[in-house]
């Protein structure tokens, strides 16, 4: 996805997100963040994209914006205002700040603004999800942002600390993901996952595994991030190697 597209698709869901808030009681569960109600949610987005938004602005590291129970906000029914207020904030920052403007990532071999805007819309995809399962049912992700999404998962948390500092290791078992809405004009959206020792290692091809999983692109992002899929998705094989996955990523 190009930087543009990245800004849309995060305006189009933080919008979305913040309908959810508004839709019903602060103190609602979220059942994919157990330790979440609607309010904790929202102060989570807030407090992510007011982190980015000083990073974008100073150029350099900052710490995560702590926004506690305790500190003082707008009452319920401005709640969805305020969110969607320190949201907005970041995306047209974003859209007036080249792609290629040197910022700070956590990611050592993309320190850019193309980054923070790729990280933002995939952030808020899923907290999306989690937001209208707080209410209901989620809808489906679009399959060009859940492509990038779950490249995104493979691609560049593989290298981040998650995977340096965890003792736990792959068995070399692999994971086949198939994804049946691509784009006919993309790339097609199969992804090969093996288990390796030292982490998760992932091509982009054609292969069997030793589980093959297929079903639209938005539910294998949502079955990796351990979230409900919208349709049910289709397994073949060990499904314990999905269980192997999860103790070697978690968000």
């Amino acid at each position: 996805m190009e930087y543009a597209e990245h800004l849309d698709a995060a305006h189009q869901d933080l919008d979305a997100i913040c309908t959810a808030v508004a839709a019903g009681p602060l103190d609602t569960r979220v059942p994919t963040c157990p330790e979440f109600d609607v309010d904790d949610l929202a102060r989570h987005v807030a407090a992510f994209c007011l982190r980015w938004t000083q990073v974008v602005r100073e150029r350099r590291e900052v710490p995560f914006a702590t926004l506690d129970r305790d500190d003082p906000l707008p009452g319920p029914p401005q709640r969805a205002e305020w969110l969607a207020a320190i949201g907005h904030e970041l995306v047209e920052l974003l859209r007036a700040t080249p792609p290629d403007t040197e910022c700070w990532s956590w990611y050592a071999a993309d320190q850019s603004a193309g980054f923070i805007a790729r990280r933002v819309a995939n952030e808020l995809c899923m907290h999306l999800v989690d937001a209208q399962l707080a209410r209901g049912e989620a809808g489906p992700i679009d399959a060009a942002l859940a492509a990038d999404g779950i490249d995104e998962i493979f691609f560049i948390r593989e290298h981040h600390a998650r995977f340096r500092q965890d003792p736990l290791v792959g068995t070399g078992r692999t994971m086949h993901l198939h994804g049946t809405d691509a784009s006919a004009d993309g790339p097609p959206a199969e992804w090969m996952v093996t288990l390796a020792p030292y982490g998760v290692r992932v091509t982009r091809e054609h292969a069997k595994g030793d589980l093959a999983v297929r079903g639209a692109v938005g539910d294998l992002e949502r079955l990796l991030y351990q979230r409900p899929t919208a349709e049910p998705v289709q397994m073949f094989g060990d499904e314990t190697v999905l269980e192997e996955f999860y103790e070697l990523f978690t968000f």
